[in-house]
Formats: structure tokens, sequence, C-alpha cells
């Protein structure tokens, strides 16, 4: 991917600044204090935004540093080429979403971004501390300090991009720190609580079967109980219901150990409804009343349409009908009178009643028994179910207290897994680091050859080998020996700086992103010129933009006719 265009809208010093850049190389010339470093912040802020510290640290980033006064317009664009097909990218820095929108210059439609504010898996996929650490070279004086100081944190650069992928991420500096954190949620007070707790349910068992056992002996119990006096219902009432069965006298003569309970006798269905059918046939039909009226009046009836069919004159026939409704009246009252129809007032004597009293008690007697039961068995069933009684409220207090301690087991049981959800996301943070740092372990293997060969070309061969330990101290080999790059001058120490720089976005540039340069070329002749251009031509990259305010540089680039994009500022 290159940039043809950036268009700073209001950016740093630049207001509605426009620059046009080439696939290739490009020099933004630009005397000190021109806003070489404002370019190169605008190029990482168009391609991934700005963040906004917040806090102490709020008036020391780019953020705020880059801000124009007002900064209503603080926004800027970019046209970019990726795979042959342009792109214009327009950014909104005030606003931390939603302030980035990429269109297709061919089409002229808007195109979906993955993530908001971000141009991240649609036109490349390097991450902005990458790009920053590794793309974006910054002048040597920015790190401060002299030459010692200067290797010093060169050699701190390498081995954080050697195990973090991050200049500003010290391995061993963040698993401590996380470590330390890890610390503040310590719970293992709460997990000894918790097993103590554990320890005393234990002791008390499984309370609900418990519980649930005595309650089904309980039922059983009743069961039994019930079905063995059903048993002798059963039996005392096919006593009964038997002929010529003797009724028991009373219990006067009987052992104290029985127990006797009166039960009814109950007529057997079959026997109920033979009782009923035998009723129905022995009623006769002359007693029913209703049929007697409609007989009357049948021949009431019958009588009158014979006297209108013989003709005989009306004072007759009306004589005939009363005679007849007389006759049938009077043979009405007659049988109903015969029926006992009338002897409902009548009182029965004092005998008769008498005899139906004690007839209704015989009657009631002889349906009536006694069951025996066992005294032993009756007071064997009332001590289980008292047994049962206190059995269960022990159950219950054990089981109360079982759900109590559960309570506060589970209490404790939350505070303790919100402490260990944080441990854990710790050890993953940590894990991924680790494994972040073998990552980048293996992709850094080999940089001991990548910096010699940049710096033999940036020497113009004087120093061909460097060395690197394990803890990234850079070592020079000149006459056999191998020097830190302090003990060789100022002039080896900034070359060492480079290629240290070029040789890291050579390893970490897999998608050709632009290189800027930022004030980091020292030529005096055209040799090293060719040195240095051959050396950045080793990083894989279709573009690189070079900051510079050297006038020298721009002049003999242009007298050895390098084909190169130059801009003053």
């Amino acid at each position: 991917m290159y940039i043809n265009k950036l268009f700073l809208k209001e950016f740093g010093k630049f207001n509605n600044k426009e620059i046009k850049l080439d696939k290739g190389l490009n020099v933004l010339y630009g005397e000190p204090g021109a806003g070489k470093s404002t370019i190169r912040d605008f190029v990482s802020g168009i391609l991934y935004g700005m963040n906004k510290t917040k806090g102490l640290g709020a008036r020391g980033d780019n953020f705020a540093l880059r801000k124009p006064s007002g900064g209503n317009g603080y926004a800027g664009k970019a046209q970019v080429t990726n795979a042959g097909k342009s792109h214009l990218m327009e950014r909104n820095f005030n606003m931390s979403t939603d302030g980035a929108t990429l269109t297709d210059i061919e089409s002229g439609k808007d195109e979906r971004l993955v993530s908001k504010n971000s141009y991240r898996g649609v036109l490349f996929d390097m991450d902005k501390s990458t790009f920053v650490d590794a793309m974006c070279v910054d002048p040597p004086e920015e790190m401060g300090g002299d030459d010692k100081a200067l290797c010093d944190r060169l050699e701190k650069y390498l081995q954080n991009m050697k195990e973090t992928g991050c200049s500003g991420i010290n391995r061993a500096d963040a698993v401590a720190y996380l470590e330390n954190e890890k610390k503040k949620y310590d719970n293992q007070k709460y997990l000894v609580q918790i097993e103590e707790l554990e320890a005393q349910m234990d002791e008390l068992g499984e309370v609900d079967k418990e519980l649930e056992d005595i309650r089904t002996a309980r039922r059983e119990e009743l069961d039994a109980y019930n079905m063995e006096i059903a048993r002798l219902k059963r039996e005392a009432r096919q006593l009964v219901n038997e002929k010529d069965a003797e009724i028991p006298d009373d219990d006067e003569d009987r052992e104290r150990s029985r127990i006797f309970l009166e039960v009814e006798a109950i007529d057997d269905e079959d026997e109920l409804k033979e009782k009923k059918k035998q009723e129905k046939k022995d009623k006769k039909l002359t007693d029913n009343i209703f049929v007697i009226m409609a007989t009357g009046i049948l021949v009431v009836a019958v009588v009158m349409l014979v006297v209108h069919l013989v003709g005989f004159q009306k004072s007759i026939q009306q004589l005939f009908t009363i005679c007849t409704i007389a006759f049938v009246a009077i043979t009405i009252i007659d049988g109903l009178f015969r029926k006992g129809a009338f002897d409902g007032d009548k009182l029965p004597s004092e005998e008769e009643f008498r005899r139906t009293i004690y007839e209704m008690g015989r009657a009631t007697e002889s349906r009536t028994v006694r069951v025996e039961i066992d005294r032993a068995f009756q007071e064997e069933h009332d001590r289980k179910l008292d047994m049962f009684k206190f059995q269960e409220h022990d159950a219950i207090e054990k089981r109360d207290a079982y759900y109590e301690l559960k309570e506060k087991r589970d209490a404790i049981f939350a505070d303790y897994d919100v402490l260990e959800t944080e441990k854990k996301a710790i050890d993953k943070a940590i894990n991924t680091i680790m494994d972040i740092s073998e990552e980048f372990s293996g992709l850094f293997a080999g940089i001991d050859g990548r910096v010699s060969d940049i710096l033999s070309a940036l020497s113009g061969g004087q120093y061909q080998e460097a060395k690197l330990d394990d803890e990234m101290h850079v070592a020079v080999k000149k006459n056999d020996h191998f020097f830190r790059a302090e003990f060789l001058g100022h002039e080896v120490v900034r070359q060492v700086y480079l290629a240290v720089r070029l040789a890291v976005a050579e390893i970490l540039n897999n998608e050709k992103m632009p290189l800027v340069l930022d004030d980091v070329i020292d030529v005096t002749d055209e040799s090293q010129l060719t040195g240095v251009l051959k050396a950045m031509s080793m990083v894989n990259t279709e573009q690189t933009i070079l900051l510079t305010s050297d006038k020298d540089l721009v002049n003999r680039l242009e007298d050895m006719h390098i084909a190169c994009n130059v801009v003053t500022l």
C-alpha cells in the first residue's frame, strides 16, 4: 500500500495543506520547525487515529500536541492505493467512534469498515503499535542523552520489540506488574472459609433425603394401618350382610387387650339393584292416580261420542254426560278410599307406635357389628407416629441448618468467584504476553545478520558485522574485536541506530506499508548516499517518505538523478 495524497484540513500548524506523494521514494524537505514531525504524526494518525490521553498526561500526548486552536476542523484526508485500487480515507480526530470513513474512488461508494474508526481488516492488518515502532523511524535525538544513553535506549527498544512487539512494553516489567496486581485479588481466605462450611455441611449429611425417607416411612405406616382397618371393616360388613348372622353381645366378657369399633354394614351394590327392580315389579299399574284419572276421562269421552253419534236430543245428551261424569267420579273416589288414600290423618295407637320404634331399632342393630382391633397393634401404630413426628422435627432443624450454611457458603463463594475471575484474567494476560513473546522471538531470530547487512551498506563496508546477545546488547566488529557502538564514535552510533531501526522494519513489514524516516539520514558525499539508499531498499515497502532538514541531501539526490518525489514544506 502507498499514499497518493495527504490533505491536512486542520492539523498542528497546517491548515488546508495538500501534499502529493508518489510510489517509491518521497523526500519532504523543510527547515527545523517547518512541520516534518507533524507530517509523520499525521500519516500514522490518518491510518490509525489518535487516542486521546485522559488525566495528568493529557497535555503531553500527540492528540493534544497536534490539535489546532479551536479544534473544530481537527480532521484530514488521504488518498491511498492498495492492490491497484484507489481509496479515499477521511478522519475526524475529534470523534472517538465513527470518525473514520472509507470511499471507493472509482465507484464513489462508501466501503464498510470491519470495526468502527479503523481501517484494519480492510486496507491492512498491521496494528498501530507495530507501524509506529517499526515503520516510523524517529530522529535519534528524540531518545535523548549522549551516545551511551542512546545505545542503552536502543538496546531497550530492541529487547522490548523482540519480546512484546511494542517498544514501550517490557515483558519482565509487564509480567511483574500483573503478578503484583494478582496479589490484590488473593482469595485464599475465602477458600478456607468455604472448606470449613462445606465440612459442617458434610457432617449434617443428606438432609433432604433423610427428611424424605422419614416422611415416606410415616406414609407407609399410615397406609399399612389403614389397610388393616379396611380389612377388618370389610370382614365385619360381610358378617352383618350374611343371613342369620348373630349380633355380638356387649364386650363385658371380652379381653381388655381388644378394642372395638362399631361399623355399619353396607348393602351389596347388586342386592340394591335387585331390590329396586323387585319394588318396581310389585307396584301395580292401577295404583297410579294419574292412570286412574286418565281412565275416567277416557270413559266420559267415549260415552259423549256414542250419544252424539246416535243423534239424541241435546237435553238427553247432556243428561247422559252428567250421569257418566257422576258415575266415574264415584267409582274413582271409592277405589281411592279402599286403597287407603284418605287415611293420612289417622294417628297410630301407642302400641303400634312402640312396635314401629322397636322394629326400626332392631333393623339398625342388625346392620351394625363391632370390629375387634389388637390394642398392642394400635399402641405400636401410635408409638411409630410419635417417633416419626420427633424425627421429622429434628430432620427439619438439620435441613434448615444445612441451608443456612449453604447460603453463607454461596455468598462467600460469590466473592471468591469474582476475585478468581480477575486472577484468571490476569493469568490469561500473562500467558498472552508469553505467547506473543515466543512469536516475536522467532521473528527476531536472525536479526544479527540483517543489522550487519544494513550497517555494512550504511558504512560503505567499514563495519560488516554486528552481534546482539540475548539481552539485545549491540556490538560492532572492528579489527577482529567487538565493541559497543558508543566506543566507536557518534557517527557509528547514528549508523547503528538507523541499521537497527531498518532491520526491525524489514522483519515486521510483511504488508509493504509506507516507511517514514524523520531526519535520520546523515550523508557527506555521494558514496554515503548510495549506501543509505541501498540500506533503505532492503526494507520491503512500496513507498518511503523521507523527512529531512538537510538541503545538501536534496541537492545530491538531484545531482545523482535519483528518481524521487521532492516536496518542500
